[in-house]
């Protein structure tokens, strides 16, 4: 059935914010229709320069999950990463794996992008299985998925990782009837809620533990992600290194179409002001690709041509691919990819780079 158009209704701007937004009553109109309708309100959301985004440790659960992330490098354990094949999946998974090395080095982070012909989405356990025989992780992240993965969570528990779950999407009816501040949300034992549980997990993060007014609330995967990795650089003492990542964060908020509000639509400006400036190779080479001009890089270059080719390698592929452009520090040939990758990875990136840059033959 085709739904109707809702429009706002007629609002005649006050003179004031006219004046705020540079004279533009057209500009003064259409935010004063979206309720931001005084100088105070506009030019936070107009300008990121006069916007204070909510500190990480806001967002309910990253205290706790940065702690258990630092723990585990400082005790060199191996970490794996679990994410999700959709734009904020990958660029949730690329940010966490570009984190993670650079503090615990590339050896001890692996991650995992569920294929969505084989696995769908989710933690599958016969895929998580197979990737602990792979790989001896002692810990378990995801990003963009997990609050609702009940039976992957309780066979990590059971199988004695350690288990942090980052992610945005609706929460489960396992936290239906719990009050955020005042009910354990995590770390509850298989006695309390039964083996297949998320209540299991060490720590939870995700945005919809807070009231629907909280300016963290509208946040996609790859800002729940982001949030957790500043908490956990200002614990390695390496504060303001993770604004590096802004980019893939640009990426992923629009792709995932996020409401642009408060700290989403802050994330979103300066990770536009970083896609202009990256040195990612990998983004570097996508942008080439979209004959997407860098330093005239918008919102709308995200959405309509960066955008739908990482969505159509998820949706049509396998979009581990995608996490290695998106992570990669260096140009590969066709001949000379990295060999901890799979068959299937280095087959698909052969065959892009010669279809798609005939300069990397």
């Amino acid at each position: 059935m085709t739904q109707p158009w809702i429009t706002k209704p007629s609002v005649t701007p006050s003179p004031e914010l006219v004046a705020a937004v540079g004279g533009h009553p057209l500009v003064a109109q259409l935010l004063a229709q979206r309720g931001i309708d005084t100088p105070a309100k506009a030019i936070p959301f107009l300008d990121a320069d006069a916007y204070t985004p909510a500190p990480p440790s806001a967002l309910l659960g990253v205290d706790a999950a940065a702690s258990l992330l630092h723990d585990a490098i400082a005790r060199q354990q191996n970490l794996l990463v679990w994410g999700d094949f959709d734009v904020d999946g990958q660029t949730s998974t690329a940010l966490l794996v570009t984190a993670l090395r650079t503090l615990a080095g590339d050896a001890r982070v692996h991650f995992h992008v569920p294929n969505r012909f084989e696995e769908s989405h989710g933690i599958r356990v016969p895929k998580l299985k197979e990737k602990l025989a792979e790989f001896p992780a002692d810990l378990l992240v995801t990003c963009d998925t997990g609050i609702a993965e009940a039976a992957g969570v309780g066979y990590a528990r059971d199988c004695g990782l350690t288990v942090v779950i980052t992610d945005h999407h609706d929460l489960s009816a396992e936290f239906h009837g719990l009050t955020p501040g005042v009910d354990p949300l995590w770390g509850r034992s298989p006695v309390e809620v039964g083996v297949e549980s998320v209540l299991r997990a060490d720590a939870i993060v995700n945005p919809k533990f807070l009231p629907d007014s909280d300016p963290l609330r509208t946040l996609p995967g790859v800002g729940v992600a982001y949030k957790l990795v500043q908490r956990l650089f200002a614990l390695a003492g390496r504060s303001g290194e993770e604004a590096e990542m802004l980019d893939l964060v640009a990426l992923g908020i629009v792709a995932d179409v996020a409401e642009q509000v408060n700290d989403a639509r802050y994330l979103l400006q300066r990770g536009l002001e970083r896609l202009r400036t990256t040195k990612r190779v990998g983004l570097m080479a996508l942008m080439q690709i979209s004959r997407v001009d860098a330093t005239k890089l918008t919102a709308e270059s995200i959405g309509f041509q960066l955008g739908p080719r990482m969505n159509a390698l998820g949706r049509l592929d396998d979009a581990t691919v995608s996490v290695e452009l998106l992570s990669t520090r260096t140009r590969f040939a066709p001949g000379n990819l990295p060999t901890n990758w799979s068959a299937s990875t280095r087959s698909a990136a052969c065959s892009r780079a010669r279809l798609q840059n005939p300069r990397w033959n």
